[in-house]
């Protein structure tokens, strides 16, 4: 045992190397599990179960039965009638009536006015006199104000700081995936016939009102009844799911935090309080009396009397009665009755005896068969080999990989080493696993075998069943 450990030891290093990071995770595991036996991994598959189901749908069968129905058709008659009407005629009547009324008639008289008014004029005269004012002189200083201000001086210092980086690595892992891998069915759907109401006729009956409560005839005649027409089958595709369990292989990349120290510069202000004087004008006013000589120009009335006296002509209005003779013409209303004749069509209903064909739709049960489909999860156990891969026939067609390897073995990959890309065909890949396969077995006499016994899977649902 201690040769078989000190072999794979020395030949896990070179097989890293040649065949990359993708095959060290079964490399561990087959120097961790020595010869402890086959392994098993649990996979489960879904699985569908077909049934044949057996049940009844609803059709129906058109029956025509022959049924006698009266119909009435309007018969139009004309007829003589007379009507009696009152005519209004006017009759005119003039006669004469005396109207009095009152004319006022003018009288001029002539007569003097006197019409004697004031005229004003004005004079200009010229006075001077003093007003006295006061005005605001400006008189200018200059002051001085004291300013304080705080400068802020930068200063750059450099400091050594502990920065983390992230680096990432690949690692493949089997992740499952749900495919859909359903397909459409076709099944039949029966639509029924639209109601429309048709006028048909119905014979008498008796009803209870809701409203009294009281037994009611309803008499025959005809009324509008609501009939429905034949339905139709018609053929609906659907799609039913299928879902699938896939082992997909994914390549994740892991982060791995990478302490670094980088000099960093940063900049501190130190602040500094500078004075300064600023010069200021300041204005300010004196009141100061100035005495002006201002002429003034001012307007003195003078009043003269003009005499005016104007003969006028005065009017008055002396009332007078006047007699006339006004016409009067009166109209009055003479009523006569006359007599017009007129005809009138009058509609009356002629029964017709018909012989219909009704059309009934009878209901009927058919069996029908269709196949059900249940879908259900099965488990089983696929064998391992010593390094972790499911034991399956190979493809017989070669491959090629991209495998990235280092240069140097080395436990962990530090940050920045240059990686060399090197592609390995599958068969070489399967030549170096069964060398370093036969190595083992040599040395090691519970190894497992091709020739052992890899047990049989069970078929189990997801409940255990």
């Amino acid at each position: 045992m201690k040769l078989a450990h000190l072999k794979m030891a020395m030949v896990a290093p070179a097989l890293l190397g040649m065949l990359g990071s993708s095959i060290t995770p079964n490399i561990a595991l087959a120097q961790s599990c020595g010869g402890c036996g086959p392994s098993y991994k649990i996979v489960t598959q879904t699985v569908v179960d077909e049934q044949p189901v057996t049940t009844y749908r609803l059709e129906y069968e058109r029956v025509e039965v022959p049924k006698e129905v009266t119909t009435y058709r309007p018969v139009w008659e004309t007829q003589q009638r007379e009507r009696v009407y009152t005519v209004a005629k006017p009759v005119t009547e003039t006669s004469e009536r005396e109207e009095r009324y009152t004319v006022m008639k003018p009288v001029w008289e002539e007569r003097t006015e006197d019409r004697s008014y004031n005229q004003v004029r004005y004079v200009n005269e010229t006075e001077m006199r003093e007003q006295v004012q006061t005005v605001m002189r400006p008189v200018v200083e200059t002051q001085f104000m004291e300013e304080q201000r705080v400068v802020r001086r930068p200063v750059t210092e450099t400091v050594i700081q502990n920065q983390t980086v992230t680096m990432y690595q690949p690692q493949t892992v089997c992740r499952t995936q749900y495919v859909d891998q359903g397909s459409y069915q076709t099944s039949q759907v029966y639509t029924p016939g639209p109601v429309r109401n048709r006028l048909r006729w119905t014979t008498g009956q008796t009803y209870v009102d809701p409203a009294t409560g009281q037994v009611m005839y309803d008499r025959g005649g005809l009324h509008w009844v609501p009939q429905q027409r034949p339905g139709t089958v018609s053929n609906v595709t659907q799609y039913v799911p299928n879902v699938v369990a896939q082992q997909v292989p994914t390549t994740q990349y892991v982060p791995t935090q990478v302490t670094q120290q980088v000099p960093v510069q940063r900049v501190r202000y130190e602040d500094e309080v500078q004075v300064r004087r600023i010069p200021y004008n300041v204005t300010r006013y004196e009141q100061v009396q100035q005495v002006n000589q201002i002429p003034v120009t001012v307007q003195k009335q003078v009043v003269e009397r003009i005499e005016n006296i104007v003969p006028v002509k005065v009017c008055k209005w002396v009332p007078e009665e006047v007699v006339r003779k006004v016409p009067v013409t009166t109209t009055r209303m003479v009523y006569e009755q006359k007599v017009e004749p007129y005809e009138v069509k009058v509609q009356k209903w002629v029964a017709e005896t018909s012989t219909v064909t009704e059309t009934k739709l009878n209901p009927k049960w058919v069996q029908y068969t269709y196949t059900k489909r249940t879908p259900r999860t099965v488990t089983m156990r696929i064998p391992l080999d010593d390094y972790g891969n499911p034991i399956t026939i190979a493809p017989a067609t070669t491959t090629r990989r991209e495998v990235i390897s280092p240069s140097q073995p080395t436990p962990a990959m530090k940050p920045g080493t240059v990686v060399e890309r090197k592609v390995t065909t599958f068969e070489e890949k399967e030549e170096t696993i069964e060398e370093t396969v036969e190595g083992k077995k040599s040395n090691t006499a519970n190894s497992p075998s091709d020739s052992d016994e890899t047990g049989k899977p069970s078929l189990k649902n997801a409940d255990g069943s």
